[in-house]
């Protein structure tokens, strides 16, 4: 299976949007880490999220046109902790919206990978892989 048939498995960038705005809700929302997004452009958000899904399950229409990770997320200090409840509040968005196994998989291990240009230097926690 081809990664640009993840995309379509997601439903293409529509599928791949409705789960990035339902995500965004609840992390908006959320006690430990919805401060975090406060005076934040929810749907320029969910766009700049969604063109960067599909890139990753290879919609090769899409082009991602926000900032490279470390500038966008570096400002904010953010915690190991708040990586770790991000990812899980998108482990119940996919599952809410019955994404493919495949799917899942691949956009969560990709999520995962990117904790150390997301993650505060020197602020991460986790345990070593």
């Amino acid at each position: 299976m081809s990664e640009g048939d993840l995309c379509a498995q997601a439903g293409g960038f529509e599928g791949i949007k409705a789960v990035v705005a339902d995500f965004y809700k609840e992390v908006f929302e959320d006690v430990m880490i919805g401060y975090l997004f406060v005076g934040v452009d929810r749907e320029r958000l969910i766009q700049r999220e969604a063109e960067f899904a599909a890139v990753m399950l290879g919609d090769r229409e899409i082009e991602y046109t926000g900032r490279p990770l470390r500038a966008a997320h570096g400002p904010h200090h953010i915690l190991s902790g708040h990586f770790d409840r991000r990812l899980q509040i998108l482990k119940e968005a996919l599952e809410a919206h019955g994404m493919p196994e495949a799917v899942k998989a691949r956009w969560i291990e990709h999520t995962a990978s990117l904790r150390a240009q997301i993650v505060d230097p020197g602020m991460d926690c986790a345990p070593p892989a």
